[in-house]
């Protein structure tokens, strides 16, 4: 069904964007998911959009058929959309199609820059300076997350909304997905330059061998973490690190497991001497 079209006032998305700032997880469900937040936060747009009692009733219900995708770069984008297609009177089907078609690829988008990367930097960074006794870790933790995560949103609903139906084109021809790659290879380099100081593991064990010096022999005690340290720095903590990850993207582990495993290791390790 299509209507006529109705102009939208930067009054109205900004009440659409606050209402999906503090409301987007709202009614979270597995049947569902998001549908009940974004389509909460679309009212303010379906009231100007929509001012048929039916019209509207249609378009509350169909907004809450199944959707999903990224809260941070993902929704934002496709809610600008959805208000320009509303406005221009498009039909159920054309911005139903819309969230369909974006919500997907946007997650894996949204979760590959947002959660593995730019949080794990992050809060790697901070967690750093927290446990060197540095106060400021969690401050500025808040800081950098909360910030940068609300000017996000709010460039993408305001840009989402100005491409419209654009928006398929404008992020299409393969840029997200080399820009995603480059950022995963940044990522990475960074968070595994902050491992050492985030996994702390060493081993206390040593071995004696005899050495002649002058002509006399002499009992010598070597410490296997130098010996390790001489050959590759932190090799522990990044062999840790190793067997989680393989364990996780090799296995299918879940997080969980992976936590008890390490948790049974560094127990034992402990208790028989080889970790300190």
């Amino acid at each position: 069904m299509a209507t006529k079209a109705t102009k939208v006032t930067m009054a109205d998305i900004k009440k659409a964007f606050w209402r999906y700032v503090f409301f987007s997880q709202c009614g979270w469900n597995y049947e569902r998911m998001q549908s009940v937040g974004y389509c909460y936060s679309m009212l303010p747009i379906f009231k100007k959009t929509r001012p048929d009692p039916e019209e509207f009733k249609e378009a509350f219900i169909t907004n809450l058929n199944f959707y999903n995708t990224n809260p941070i770069l993902g929704t934002p984008l496709i809610m600008g959309a959805h208000i320009a297609l509303e406005e221009a009177g498009a039909s159920f089907d054309t911005t139903e199609g819309l969230k369909v078609g974006l919500m997907g690829p946007l997650a894996g988008v949204g979760d590959t820059l947002v959660w593995a990367l730019y949080n794990s930097i992050i809060f790697s960074i901070c967690s750093s300076m927290a446990l060197a006794g540095n106060s400021l870790g969690p401050i500025l933790a808040m800081i950098l997350v909360f910030f940068p995560y609300m000017a996000l949103r709010w460039w993408q609903i305001t840009w989402a909304y100005k491409q419209g139906s654009n928006l398929m084109a404008s992020i299409g021809g393969g840029a997200i997905g080399r820009i995603t790659e480059f950022a995963t290879i940044v990522g990475l380099v960074v968070i595994g330059g902050f491992a050492p100081s985030i996994v702390h593991l060493v081993t206390p064990l040593a071995y004696s061998q005899n050495i002649t010096v002058g002509g006399e022999t002499a009992t010598q005690t070597v410490s296997v973490q130098a010996q390790l340290d001489a050959v590759l720095p932190y090799m522990l903590p990044a062999l840790v690190i190793f067997l989680a990850y393989w364990l996780l993207k090799k296995k299918g582990w879940s997080p969980v497991k992976v936590i008890m495993l390490l948790v049974v290791i560094g127990f034992l390790g402990g208790a028989f001497g080889i970790f300190g």
